[in-house]
């Protein structure tokens, strides 16, 4: 009898120490695909911008910078900004045309990774872009049959917009540093009608006459290797330890009621 008595005793004082434990903490299971793993956000510059007059007709020139991350596996946002200027000037003509512009889409990888350490993509994307543009022909000359014509218009102000597809790659040369081309056909959606003299060049687009451009590009990139993953979690985690310590805190001062 005192043997079971026992027996009850130490279950007894066993189920209570285990329903006093503390939930364990549940463990995400590692990854087993083959998806490329980037942490952070990648910074870009185009260094091509500045040198476009090598190949393009008149004094093209400018500055871009752009942003991506790998918000969900494989699928890569994109912010892309830049300023371009466009300056042609010859014996009869003098004309300028400026803005800054900005595209907004996403890149798909089709690459897997052999490694986890593997950071290299190729990729197809999709951009929306979109300009606030002004341009000016600080003079003109135009031969007739009498006497030569000359004039100027001053500041046209333009907003313009168009659609791109592209193709590309993003190799990592050393660690968070990397390098990559894209090539860009661009679709012309709209831009203001200026009547006299019209829309010459738009600047992140190319020549506004054109339904359809093409460009190329060059960039170096660095990852800024902030897992922004870990800090969601890491909140998450800082929450439910304040919660469950202000219902520790309650139930502990909790007076229990008298019967009568």
């Amino acid at each position: 009898m005192r043997i079971l008595s026992f027996t009850f005793v130490l279950c007894l004082l066993a189920a209570i120490s285990y329903g006093q434990k503390e939930p364990q903490k549940k463990i995400k299971p590692k990854r087993t695909d083959n998806y490329i793993r980037m942490k952070g956000i990648r910074l870009g510059a185009d260094i091509t911008r500045p040198f476009q007059d090598l190949w393009t007709k008149g004094n093209r020139y400018g500055s871009e910078f752009s942003a991506d991350m790998e918000l969900w596996p494989n699928l890569f946002p994109v912010f892309e900004s830049g300023f371009e200027v466009m300056k042609i000037k010859t014996s009869y003509i003098d004309y300028k045309s400026s803005g800054s512009y900005s595209r907004i889409g996403v890149d798909y990888n089709f690459l897997q990774a052999e490694n986890k350490n593997d950071k290299n993509i190729f990729y197809v994307g999709l951009r929306y872009g979109f300009v606030l543009a002004k341009q000016q022909l600080n003079s003109y000359t135009i031969d007739s049959y009498w006497a030569p014509t000359t004039g100027r218009f001053g500041n046209q102000n333009y907003f313009a917009h168009w659609g791109e597809f592209l193709v590309g790659i993003k190799g990592e040369i050393v660690h968070n540093f990397y390098m990559g081309w894209t090539i860009r056909g661009k679709i012309k959606l709209n831009n203001k009608d200026l009547g006299i003299p019209p829309t010459y060049f738009i600047p992140g687009y190319g020549k506004a006459e054109k339904g359809f451009n093409m460009d190329f590009t060059y960039s170096v990139y660095y990852n800024l290797p902030w897992d922004f993953r870990k800090s969601i979690d890491r909140k998450k985690d800082a929450v439910g330890v304040s919660a469950k310590g202000t219902v520790t805190k309650k139930t502990a001062t909790q007076k229990t009621p008298i019967k009568k």
